[in-house]
């Protein structure tokens, strides 16, 4: 499955551009002329929660950066991400997905997409950061650690309920993820948004979930959650006695799905070049370092290949998601 993600040549030429084109261009076409307001720029974010806050705490450096208004816009799933698919490829339309939601919207999406084949309608910008989650349960719940959970999952006499914010979310494939290399078997609860999800964890409704930190940290220290492990590579600063899947057992477990920042495929390279250099300067912001800190997420390593790292993701999620019995439409 080809991605339609930016090849290495178009990658480095853009990275030339950057740094060399004034942001100036796209606002010149922002504003249509001089003395013209700016024309807002569309944010669409493709997931609820610590999705959307990032969002609206990148929207303000990118303006700046930009020198025109940048409008979040909440639109969860494929629709979403389809609308920013059809939209015009001029730089005024952005959206902010994990690769989760790439992996849904390959897996499901109903455009016909380039010859790059599903998942190619995209070029990805630059690297917001990652996010990995928490592997939770109820404080009333007789699990106690990742052993123990899994030998209720294995032996148990009903499937263990696992809660996500939706079907693609970053909690709903890790928990497929964990069915797959633990071997064990849950039953996926998908909710749409984390406020229900997390009510229902609480009263036992729901057995376990996937949380991000914010959801986790004030339930966690406060008693009422039980946190068995994350789900990154490495342990968080937030919870520091807290293991990782993989140490606390399911071998080659990592799974913090990385948020990018992208435009429609088609998009002109004089166009997405400024773009990406706003997007660098724009992750400078001190607030928006702090939001990042607040909700859990990391920044990539400056090494990191994203085109790379979407492609290699998304073809995994896409997997656990048709195993998962996600069907294209």
């Amino acid at each position: 499955m080809g991605l339609g993600y930016q090849p290495s040549r178009r990658r480095l030429l853009l990275g030339s551009m950057a740094a060399v084109l004034p942001l100036t261009g796209l606002c010149a076409q922002a504003q249509g002329g001089s003395g013209a307001a700016p024309r807002p720029i569309r944010l669409v974010v493709s997931s609820s929660g610590s999705a959307e806050a990032l969002a609206r705490a990148l929207a303000a450096p990118l303006g700046q950066q930009l020198g025109a208004p940048v409008v979040v816009e909440p639109r969860a799933g494929v629709v979403g991400m389809e609308s920013v698919a059809r939209a015009a490829p001029d730089g005024h339309t952005l959206l902010l997905a994990h690769s989760g939601s790439l992996a849904l919207q390959a897996v499901v999406g109903t455009r016909t997409a380039p010859a790059g084949g599903r998942g190619s309608d995209f070029v990805a910008l630059g690297a917001v950061a990652s996010q990995p989650h928490v592997l939770l349960v109820p404080a009333s719940s007789p699990v106690h650690n990742l052993s123990e959970l899994l030998l209720h999952a294995r032996f148990g006499a009903a499937r263990l309920a696992y809660a996500s914010t939706g079907v693609g979310s970053a909690g709903h494939v890790a928990g497929e993820l964990l069915q797959e290399l633990a071997g064990v078997k849950l039953q996926h609860v998908p909710y749409k948004g984390p406020a229900q999800a997390l009510t229902d964890l609480l009263s036992g409704q729901v057995d376990l979930m996937f949380g991000t930190l914010p959801q986790a940290l004030s339930q966690v220290e406060g008693g009422r959650l039980r946190a068995l492990a994350v789900t990154g590579a490495r342990r968080s600063a937030a919870l520091p006695n807290t293991p990782t899947l993989a140490e606390a057992g399911v071998k080659g477990y990592d799974c913090a799905p990385a948020y990018a920042l992208l435009v429609p495929r088609g998009t002109p390279a004089d166009v997405a070049a400024p773009l990406s250099a706003a997007l660098g300067k724009a992750l400078e912001s001190a607030a928006l370092r702090e939001v990042l800190k607040q909700e859990g997420a990391e920044p990539l390593a400056p090494s990191t290949d994203l085109n790379a790292l979407l492609q290699a993701e998304t073809e995994r999620w896409s997997r656990l998601l048709v195993k998962a019995g996600v069907r294209p439409e």
